[in-house]
């Protein structure tokens, strides 16, 4: 055989093969509350197919010695790529709202791909609106010209958190209302890669119902290798063609810190005076509200 039909042969066993591929069904979604409660921790991160850094905030233990209930709360990444099995299994989550913190911007460039109904009552709360903007278009322009100077990834993600707990204090706080006012039903909310904005309403959430900070700590930097996982493509591509520098200063932006979400809490110190005050004057909830909170989320 000749080399060039050697080559034709390999071309069209490579095509059947990703033909093939293509029709071989996904792994059904595991999903933890439907699980024995000894593998539930072990599934945490859901295994949708285009549905990144999906993860079920059960299990954690509060303070009182209660545990958040499985399949109520969920954090995400975008649903953007979801497949159409990713969307027959979101609705088998039975959810009752589904808030999108990204910005216009965000939505446009990357459109969620959701059930059609969805089901669910879909909440859109931008955080980060002009700011997010901003920093894209900068960073997309320091890409093209390949001059990092003066650019301080790690600085942009610490000013980005406390604003969270400042500057976007109301956002927030119709967030956590919208979680009370589903009362005790399953909620999911969302950014872009689910670690920042989605981290820091995670955060506070689980700190409001008991959690140690500890654990919140945990929960926060689990987003990093899912985030980093994601976005793998993008950066291998970025070091190809725009060198290992600039994949390295995108690479801290796709990722997550544990000293962000502190500047966030040390904000609400300096802002609020303490946590304590935060929620209840930031975000508003009374004891009650609280109370309500923790006997829905809590068992």
């Amino acid at each position: 055989m000749n080399r060039s039909k050697i080559f034709g042969t390999t071309i069209a066993a490579a095509a059947v093969l990703v033909a093939v591929i293509q029709f071989i069904p996904a792994p059904p979604v595991l999903v933890p509350a439907e699980l024995p409660a000894e593998q539930r921790a072990d599934h945490r991160l859901l295994n949708f197919e285009g549905v990144p850094n999906f993860r079920d905030l059960g299990g954690y233990r509060s303070e009182d010695g209660r545990q958040v209930k499985w399949g109520k709360l969920y954090r995400s990444a975008t649903f953007a790529d979801a497949s159409r099995a990713d969307q027959a299994a979101l609705q088998t989550l039975k959810l009752d709202t589904f808030i999108d913190f990204r910005s216009a911007a965000e939505k446009i460039e990357e459109p969620n791909q959701l059930p059609d109904p969805p089901g669910f009552t879909i909440v859109d709360i931008p955080v980060l609106d002009d700011g997010n903007k901003a920093l894209v278009g900068e960073v997309m322009e320091r890409i093209e010209t390949g001059n990092f100077e003066g650019f301080d990834a790690n600085q942009s993600m610490l000013q980005a958190n406390r604003q969270f707990a400042d500057e976007f204090t109301p956002q927030f706080r119709t967030f956590i209302h919208t979680v009370l006012d589903a009362d005790g039903a399953p909620v999911v909310w969302h950014c872009s890669a689910g670690k920042d904005r989605t981290g820091f309403a995670a955060a506070i959430l689980l700190r409001i119902l008991g959690v140690p900070q500890e654990t919140v700590i945990q929960d926060y930097m689990a987003s990093k290798e899912p985030a980093l996982e994601a976005r793998s493509n993008q950066l291998r591509m970025l070091k190809l063609f725009k060198g290992e520098e600039t994949a390295e200063k995108i690479a801290v932006l796709m990722g997550v810190e544990e000293a962000w979400l502190a500047a966030g809490f040390e904000e609400i110190d300096a802002t609020w005076g303490n946590f304590d005050k935060y929620v209840a004057n930031g975000l508003q909830l009374s004891a009650a509200d609280i109370q309500r909170l923790r006997d829905n989320l809590l068992e």
